[in-house]
């Protein structure tokens, strides 16, 4: 018995070992590999060995390979924090003005007359019931939204936000383009640069990588994408600005309302304000935006969002 006591209590240890090594042993998920399916076209993370790029292959977002030295996110970055991001934003993408009651307009931005489409999620369906969707809004799938979105007719001219040069043209999933805009006095690195403005979901660019752009230059032409949106004649700008944190092997996006020119804050904001109350008017719903909820105009939050 005592023989048999003794290989009981060593097979129990053994099995309590296991499971206990199982049960506190983190899970540690295994970095992405060249060839790989990936989320969306123009991030990168640095691996082991060499930092990765997200890019449209034979209709496929995959990783590929790229210098480490050349990414435009990972811990090759100098950025430590969104303080580090210059405020040099002159337009919020788009040529707008005030609202004009008499034509209905924000500058390019159509306001009255449009009524939102339906979508089958519901969760779009109320993101989009807004002609301007915010930083930090809620999405379906639990996330928040890392860029500004705006709802223009099919053919508006995008303009660049600021003067700089434009370090990347990914196409994305939606077979569409972001062109990305590294500010003045940055240098271009393969595949970006650690800051990054982007002008998402655009067509027709006409500009390429090495470029330099000024701000209200014409870069391309707001996106087709949607099809909710673009069966009424409208189309989808994305803005924002990507950022590289130093340590991070993730891509961070900001608000962008931070970053706005000092010259040009005032009468972006006034705008930005104007259509959020004039589409509350159109729309007859004041639930739709909560000025007091925005810190500046245009955040919902301070956070920094990530893709990933």
């Amino acid at each position: 018995m005592r023989v048999h006591r003794i290989g009981f209590l060593a097979a129990f240890s053994t099995l309590f070992v296991v499971l206990t090594a199982a049960v506190i042993t983190p899970s540690v998920q295994a970095a992405p590999k060249p060839g790989a399916k990936c989320p969306k076209a123009g991030i990168e993370i640095n691996g082991s060995n060499s930092a990765l790029r997200c890019v449209k292959k034979g209709g496929k977002l995959v990783w590929v390979k790229v210098s480490s030295e050349g990414a435009s996110g990972g811990s090759s970055s100098t950025i430590k924090s969104n303080a580090d991001i210059p405020k040099v934003i002159q337009n919020w993408g788009l040529a707008l003005d005030p609202y004009d009651a008499a034509t209905g307009k924000a500058g390019v931005m159509q306001l009255a007359g449009v009524t939102p489409p339906t979508f089958s999620n519901p969760t779009d369906t109320a993101a989009y019931s807004r002609i301007v969707i915010l930083y930090g809004d809620w999405l379906q799938d639990k996330k928040t939204e890392p860029q500004m979105t705006f709802i223009a007719p099919l053919g508006t001219p995008v303009i660049s936000m600021l003067d700089g040069t434009v370090c990347d043209v990914p196409q994305l999933y939606s077979n569409d383009y972001s062109v990305r805009v590294a500010p003045k006095g940055m240098a271009c690195q393969t595949g970006g640069a650690p800051i990054l403005f982007e002008h998402e979901h655009v067509i027709n660019p006409v500009v390429k990588v090495g470029d330099k752009v000024k701000a209200g230059q014409r870069i391309a032409t707001v996106g087709d994408f949607n099809s909710n949106w673009k069966a009424i004649g409208m189309g989808i700008l994305e803005t924002g600005v990507f950022f590289s944190k130093v340590g991070s092997n993730v891509p961070w996006h900001a608000c962008l309302a931070n970053y706005l020119a000092p010259s040009k804050k005032t009468s972006m904001t006034s705008v930005l304000t104007s259509i959020e109350n004039a589409w509350i008017s159109i729309r007859n719903d004041p639930s739709l935006y909560s000025l007091a909820a925005q810190n500046p105009i245009g955040c919902l939050t301070q956070e920094d969002i990530t893709d990933q």
